[in-house]
């Protein structure tokens, strides 16, 4: 076969073929029993050609711990001092109240009251002892496990977090476990997003192994407002070179304000020592191995400077608006949500003809087009959460909420979108001068 005989819509339509081919003579082997290699071209993880070690807690060498490493550690995760949160026997966490067991606490009274809004309490100072329980991890049951906050009352941070644990109501009595692995999906596309921005990040499995947190860290305090908007650009800028599978942790970012009207929400440090103990809670590579010197690893983590996350700021949006893939990021209430912003497609992202599909849904070939147009095609599925958007209009909390809803999906190499978005997608396609077909399998 003369490959450079066909031209890229040819090799689409080739490769296609071949893969029902394959499909089919797969299923016939199945039938008659007989064994088979079994590869799925799309859904497969690169980082599992490389071995992953299935004994991760023999890989981690231990470490002395003392004053000194708990107050470098903490440097590390520079949260607020004056207020710290621990977890209780179920998983969640409840910031520490001097006077929480005393007589006076309301809840000791049977009544229901925020502690935040406790004219009476006396939130508990972080110190080198806690932190050093919290490392050690002498109680079984992670009693001593500790949560800092990250926005200071003056509204600045020393770091932002990206979390990819599962917050639905009740996840906690499994430490946050997330039911798929689309997270895994989320976690690598960031980490890729980090590297190709030089950004040394941080990524740390979660307590339950089934979740993460990537950590971006500071040399000295910067706004929160300032630290988010870096998040949310990084995010941007990464969307134009880098698959993200679905929006759904997009705004897992914490600090999650931009000004300290209360304590906000905690973040869980790692290195608890329980956890450790089975390979979780730890930094892993990108292979999802525990790096074998936790302590050595996390201390030569480089700290973005000031002037830094200004530069790359300023970077960042210029190449967006010269790309006018942002032009309405000046506009804070959408720096968060890329689904609401018009963003004008590019015909360069696509090498020869879009295929559509019309079945169940919109399936579209992905097959031919780059990561920023699979991206931007993701943003028309995804939808503000009206439960979100009603509980910050009440008042009421969102930690289990996220404020978008994705509606997509990718099956086999397609991004597979409602139906109802045909129209929107053509028009942008007709905007933009790209080719598309549409191929009818309706029945």
């Amino acid at each position: 076969m003369n490959l450079e005989a066909y031209n890229i819509n040819d090799l689409r339509a080739l490769f296609r073929d071949l893969e029902k081919e394959n499909q089919y003579l797969k299923t016939l082997l199945d039938k008659a029993d007989i064994p088979f290699a079994f590869n799925e071209y799309f859904d497969s993880d690169p980082t599992e050609l490389v071995e992953y070690d299935a004994d991760q807690s023999s890989r981690i060498n231990a470490y002395k711990l003392n004053h000194e490493i708990a107050n470098k550690f903490f440097s590390m995760f520079w949260g607020r001092q004056d207020v710290y949160a621990k977890r209780s026997k179920k998983g969640a966490y409840f910031p520490q109240c001097k006077n929480r067991w005393q007589d006076i606490c309301p809840k000791q009274q049977g009544q229901k009251k925020f502690c935040e809004d406790c004219e009476l309490k006396l939130w508990a100072k972080l110190t080198p002892d806690i932190i050093l329980s919290h490392l050690n991890g002498y109680r079984e049951d992670g009693t001593d496990v500790i949560g800092v906050y990250p926005l200071h009352s003056d509204g600045t941070c020393r770091f932002i977090v990206f979390d990819f644990d599962n917050h639905e109501k009740g996840s906690e009595g499994n430490d946050f476990a997330n039911s798929d692995n689309e997270w895994h999906d989320e976690v690598e596309a960031l980490r890729l997003i980090c590297k190709a921005n030089g950004i040394d990040a941080l990524v740390e499995r979660s307590r339950s192994g089934r979740g993460a947190h990537l950590w971006i860290l500071f040399s000295k305090p910067i706004s929160a407002a300032t630290a988010r908007n870096f998040g949310f650009l990084l995010l941007d800028k990464g969307a134009s070179s880098v698959n993200l599978k679905s929006f759904k942790y997009y705004d897992r970012m914490y600090p999650s304000q931009n000004v300290s009207s209360s304590i906000g929400n905690l973040i869980a440090l790692p290195l608890q020592g329980q956890a450790v103990k089975k390979g979780n809670s730890v930094f892993v590579d990108e292979n999802w191995n525990a790096y074998p010197n936790q302590l050595n690893h996390l201390f030569a983590t480089h700290k973005l400077m000031p002037e830094e996350v200004e530069s790359k700021i300023s970077e960042w949006q210029l190449d967006l608006a010269v790309s006018n893939i942002s032009s309405d990021y000046s506009k804070s209430k959408y720096r968060p949500k890329p689904w609401n912003r018009e963003q004008r497609l590019c015909s360069d992202d696509v090498v020869g003809t879009l295929s559509i599909v019309l079945a169940d849904g919109i399936y579209v070939d992905t097959l031919n087009i780059n990561p920023r147009l699979q991206n931007q095609i993701r943003c028309m599925a995804t939808i503000d959460n009206p439960i979100f958007h009603k509980n910050k209009r009440l008042g009421y909390s969102n930690y289990y909420n996220f404020s978008s809803i994705y509606l997509g999906v990718d099956k086999n190499g397609y991004i597979n979108i409602p139906r109802g978005l045909l129209e929107k997608l053509t028009q942008a396609c007709d905007e933009a001068g790209i080719n598309y077909n549409i191929d009818d399998q309706r029945t």
